[in-house]
């Protein structure tokens, strides 16, 4: 076999340069071309790039804590930020620790590094880190996805700044137009590059993204200039965090309180016969044939009639071709019962039947239940000292009714029917008098002067949720023709190439912080998706609770195993390829159970898992297996407790701690594993918990 040629093509030299020159000089002496396949920096190469990214990010995070000037109070500040709730908490504090921070010599932590010439790292790392140190936090409003792993962008802290083009896969498969995230960016020589998690910026009526972070900023006692307050996100992201948090939180609130939600229910004794009351009841054109439910049914109701309404302000609030429901009449031999949802339609409902079925009936009882307070009340407490009073202005106003659409045509499948639907409401939307533009139409707002910003804000927003709802369905609807019909070119960018639809993720609230890896395969997509975890690491209790469910599951462990299979994970493959050089494969199928009982207690079984990418696992796995070295030095079981109390899930580790080591050391002698093997086994386990923990918390996008 001939040996592989020391000379590479260089497109820069136009001739044939030793590779050690190439990779040496590139993007120093070489200003490489996008199209170079030698490159780890180009388009092509981006799996290689994300290699390079993770391999760098745990030596800087290593040097850190190596460098600190003060490292117990270093690690006591790593610590507070792993155990924070925030899934914002560690990245922003390394962020800040590395690239911001300055030290007692006025320089940040990489400067130092680099000063002493970044001695640990090689060619390609030094130009990533240098890239990295330019790391800034980015308002960014995405404008165009161009494919499955570039999206172009801007920056609105920077307003008149060029559109930016961004590769990351896992933002590629989930923006949307118009979706803006206060995130961390650095440039490459070849596109820009999101680093770690990011908030989305929720709709706020009449105030647009940038206006409420830098009203948050404001707030907080930060500077007023978008310059200014660039650094001071930078040391303050999560007390930016939690007032955007509050903020949205507070305005939910006050939405569900000005939110006409009750829902009445009233009780009529039948006084006259059955049959006249319900023909006198037919005889309203408002009224018609409704279906009983089962549950109706049963309790002892014979039919069902809906009363309509051609309120204008409840008609607002139907889809095209739909009539507005007033309520519900359902119809028993003595007694009937109204229903309706909203107090007015309610107290209406009532004044209408009473006044047509006068002395034939007589009210017995009435019952109201306000959902909207309810609803109010599961809302997490508040911290009003971090909401500007500013941004409660407006909150939104919900107006909640029932509506009946006519039956669908022959051959016109449900979908097709909610997308015509949908677009007879946009057409609509054109000639609807709006309260946010002065309650005149888009129409009349596209040539008022003043009024067209507001307009524009409010497409933005309609051309987003057109979009999620096209990311939800794997559809891909256009919806620019509303944009031309209103003359906003300004907004028009080409719609989103079709991409897998994303699972559901209401309430979820996080933007990964990496990016999908080309080749992994794709959990089962026929299971629900695992529930979210609390906010806060599982008590004793609750760990050991799922631990037991775990184990009763399933009655052997090769049923464990299919399940695992079934679900679409491949925990079991990565974690043999993790250890097939340090543990034996009578040790590696002695770990198998353990490895297990940790997936399914955050994992239940038949549910979809989350995707964990390997490249973060065997991370997480070497670099607790130092830990773990470091922390059994002593020679103390102290460490073993405080090992596990590191853990992102400390009660959780600290059972299944106690278990591997109990197993081992009362597994029959043939078989049990030596100490070292089981130190392997713990750092494997953590890491998994740490890894699963991470992804399950890791949200398709912050919706805070």
């Amino acid at each position: 076999m001939s040996k592989a040629s020391k000379n590479r093509a260089c497109p820069v030299a136009g001739r044939e340069i030793p590779v050690s020159d190439c990779v040496a000089h590139r993007h120093s002496s070489y200003a490489c071309p996008a199209t170079c396949p030698h490159d780890p920096f180009a388009p092509v190469n981006y799996s290689r790039l994300l290699e390079l990214e993770g391999k760098l990010d745990r030596q800087s995070m290593d040097y850190l804590l190596e460098h600190a000037a003060d490292r117990p109070a270093m690690d006591k500040a790593l610590q507070q930020a792993h155990s924070h709730p925030s899934l914002h908490a560690m990245h922003a504090w390394y962020e800040w620790n590395l690239f911001f921070a300055p030290g007692a010599d006025g320089l940040t932590c990489c400067q130092r590094w680099e000063k002493a010439g970044f001695p640990e790292l090689k060619s390609d790392q030094r130009v990533l880190l240098r890239a990295k140190m330019k790391t800034r936090i980015a308002l960014v409003e995405i404008h165009r996805v161009l494919d499955g792993e570039r999206v172009e962008a801007v920056d609105l802290l920077a307003p008149d700044a060029l559109p930016m083009l961004f590769q990351d896969r896992g933002l590629a498969g989930m923006a949307v137009r118009f979706a803006s995230v206060l995130t961390w960016i650095y440039p490459l020589p070849h596109f820009w590059r999101l680093s770690g998690t990011a908030a989305v910026i929720t709709e706020m009526s009449q105030f647009s993204p940038e206006e409420i972070v830098m009203e948050i900023v404001r707030h907080l006692g930060g500077p007023a200039t978008m310059d200014g307050a660039r650094r001071w996100l930078a040391e303050h992201f999560l007390r930016f965090s939690d007032a955007l948090t509050a903020t949205s939180r507070l305005r939910r609130m006050k939405m569900f309180a000005g939110m006409d939600a009750r829902y009445g229910k009233a009780v009529y004794e039948l006084k006259s016969p059955f049959a006249e009351c319900r023909k006198c009841l037919d005889d309203l054109s408002d009224v018609d044939v409704d279906d009983l439910s089962d549950a109706e049914r049963g309790e002892g109701f014979a039919e069902a009639r809906v009363w309509f309404t051609e309120s204008v302000a409840v008609k607002q609030a139907v889809p095209p071709g739909g009539r507005a429901m007033l309520g519900r009449v359902l119809l028993g031999q003595a007694h009937w019962r109204l229903e309706a949802f909203g107090g007015e339609r309610f107290a209406q409902l009532r004044r209408q039947f009473e006044a047509h079925l006068g002395q034939r009936v007589r009210f017995t009882s009435e019952r109201l239940d306000d959902l909207g307070m309810r609803m109010a009340a599961k809302e997490p407490v508040v911290n009003e000292s971090l909401v500007p009073p500013r941004l409660l202005e407006e909150p939104q106003k919900i107006l909640l009714a029932s509506s009946r659409v006519p039956p669908l045509p022959p051959g016109l499948s449900r979908e097709e029917a909610e997308f015509e639907l949908m677009r007879a409401a946009d057409r609509a939307f054109l000639d609807d008098n709006i309260p946010a533009l002065d309650n005149k139409t888009p129409r009349e707002a596209a040539r008022d002067p003043t009024l067209r910003p507001r307009l524009i804000r409010l497409l933005k927003q309609r051309v987003r949720t057109h979009d999620e709802r096209n990311l939800q369905t794997g559809r891909t609807d256009d919806i620019n023709w509303l944009l031309r019909e209103l003359g906003a070119d300004e907004i028009i960018f080409d719609p989103s190439p079709w991409r897998s639809p994303l699972p559901d993720q209401a309430g979820n609230d996080d933007l990964p912080d990496g990016d999908d890896f080309a080749g992994e395969p794709e959990p089962n997509p026929n299971l629900p998706p695992a529930p979210p975890l609390p906010a806060t690491p599982l008590s004793i209790e609750e760990a050991a609770k799922r631990l037991d469910d775990a184990v009763n599951a399933f009655k052997t462990a090769a049923d464990a195993e299919a399940a695992l299979f079934e679900s679409g994970a491949i925990l079991i493959d990565d974690a043999d390829e993790l250890t097939m050089d340090v543990l034996s494969d009578d040790e590696f199928s002695f770990s198998l159970p353990f490895l297990m009982q940790a997936w399914f207690a955050l994992v239940p079984p038949g549910h979809r898992p989350p995707k964990i990418h390997f490249p973060d696992l065997a991370g997480a796995f070497d670099r607790n297996c130092r830990d773990l070295e470091e922390t059994m030095k002593p020679g103390s079981v102290d460490g073993l407790v405080n090992y596990a109390k590191t853990s992102c899930q400390p009660e959780l580790l600290l059972l299944l701690t106690n278990e591997i080591l109990h197993s081992g050391m009362n597994a029959p002698k043939k078989i049990r594993p030596s100490a070292g093997a089981l130190g392997i086994m713990l750092a494997l386990v953590k890491a998994v918990v740490e890894e699963l923990d991470a992804a399950l918390r890791r949200r398709v996008i912050h919706r805070l």
